[in-house]
């Protein structure tokens, strides 16, 4: 029999049966735990104007040097102020962020709200809830040699899983698992990443792996084809709800 110790806490990781992505207008900004998915126009100019983004964050998209990047940047900032704002009922350029664990941003003087950003090829997510979350999605690059990585970055039974099956797919879905989890603690990529569980079902681990107490629920979900995302958040029961953003977001400003 395990015998539970006071430092240890409960992973769970599954994969959601389905994914309802639903327009951003139905949306109350009142659920507890949230995903919403913008697709990235192949040309969107940087226009600052249109969006909620303060003179700092103007520099840093300014220093980008590739064009796309710096689009990315852009759309993931407006988006998580507006969000941000939606819920917290202040104007997207009002909110302020700290900086956490891992440069994770936390809404300034909201004790309610968390949340997380992850972008990835043309799509930007925005994670939002009422504890902590993380969220990542990954392009499946077909060019990607993801067997380089596979020891350094997963268990020898994870490594076995993977390579036995769909194996660029299973690496991806694993991947973005752990990665969504030490994003939602704070504890971010380094020599513990490999011991972070990330296959289906529930894992007892020490608190210290993912410098957080729990318990934490990961789950896998669909954005599109050729992409993998999941989303990781503690101590709150339920499937989230996925929001569909489209251009709209950037043809109006909020007061």
């Amino acid at each position: 029999m395990t015998v539970q110790k006071v430092t240890d806490t409960f992973v769970s990781c599954a994969t959601l049966p389905a994914t309802h992505w639903i327009s951003e207008s139905a949306c109350p900004y009142t659920d507890s735990m949230a995903v919403f998915r913008f697709w990235l126009a192949d040309k969107i100019p940087p226009d600052y104007e249109k969006t909620a983004l303060q003179p700092d964050e103007i520099i840093r998209a300014g220093r980008f040097r590739r064009a796309e990047d710096r689009n990315r940047f852009v759309c993931a900032r407006h988006m998580v102020r507006t969000l941000a704002g939606r819920y917290t009922h202040q104007r997207p350029g009002d909110i302020c962020f700290t900086v956490g664990k891992n440069q994770k941003p936390e809404i300034k003087d909201s004790d309610r709200w968390h949340i997380n950003v992850s972008h990835a090829g043309q799509w930007v997510l925005v994670a939002i809830g009422v504890t902590s979350v993380g969220v990542d999605v990954e392009e499946n690059n077909p060019d990607f040699a993801f067997q380089d990585v596979l020891a350094h970055s997963f268990t020898a039974v994870e490594q076995q899983y993977i390579e036995a099956n769909d194996s660029r797919l299973l690496f991806y879905r694993s991947w973005t698992r752990k990665e969504a989890l030490v994003k939602a603690t704070g504890k971010g990529l380094d020599d513990d990443f490999q011991r972070v569980p990330c296959l289906d079902g529930r894992h007892l681990i020490e608190r210290e792996l993912i410098g957080a107490a729990g318990p934490w629920s990961v789950s896998s979900f669909r954005v599109s084809d050729g992409y993998s995302a999941a989303i990781a958040y503690g101590d709150w029961e339920g499937i989230p709800k996925f929001y569909t953003l489209d251009s709209g977001l950037f043809d109006q400003q909020e007061s």
